[in-house]
């Protein structure tokens, strides 16, 4: 194992993924995900000022944010969030929790206004529309 490796083993884990299962038979299927991971956007394809506004290192990304379309509804997504923003917290070393989403995902923008900030929408404030995706800051507290 070369050192690089050794160092990376050695750095605490600031990234985490959370599910929750649902019955399917005989097998179980995540009913949905989320991810929260160490690094900000990027630039690009995102504004540059939004890339500075959230370094990586300092901005925990939430990501990868699913339910299945029958669970819907049901809270599962907020409480995803919610486990994940209790580690964002607890790791002491994060600034601010962002994400982004597209407009036309169900119920993603209902869903992100309520536990959040619009800090960008691509589609009014970026020439051309951008990528036409929203951009969130969601408090820890």
């Amino acid at each position: 194992m070369t050192a690089d490796a050794h160092r990376a083993m050695a750095q605490p884990c600031r990234h985490r993924d959370a599910a929750l299962d649902q019955a399917d038979g005989p097998r179980h299927r995540a009913a949905a995900t989320a991810a929260l991971h160490a690094r900000g956007p990027t630039y690009p394809p995102n504004p540059r000022w939004l890339a500075k506004r959230y370094p990586s290192g300092e901005t925990a990304q939430l990501r990868r944010v699913y339910v299945r379309p029958e669970r819907r509804r049901r809270g599962l997504a907020r409480r995803l969030v919610a486990e994940l923003l209790a580690f964002a917290k607890a790791d002491g070393g994060y600034r601010s929790v962002y994400l982004h989403t597209h407009p036309d995902s169900p119920g993603a923008m209902d869903l992100w206004r309520s536990l959040g900030k619009l800090v960008c929408d691509e589609r009014d404030e970026v020439l051309g529309g951008g990528t036409g995706v929203v951009h969130f800051e969601i408090p820890t507290t």
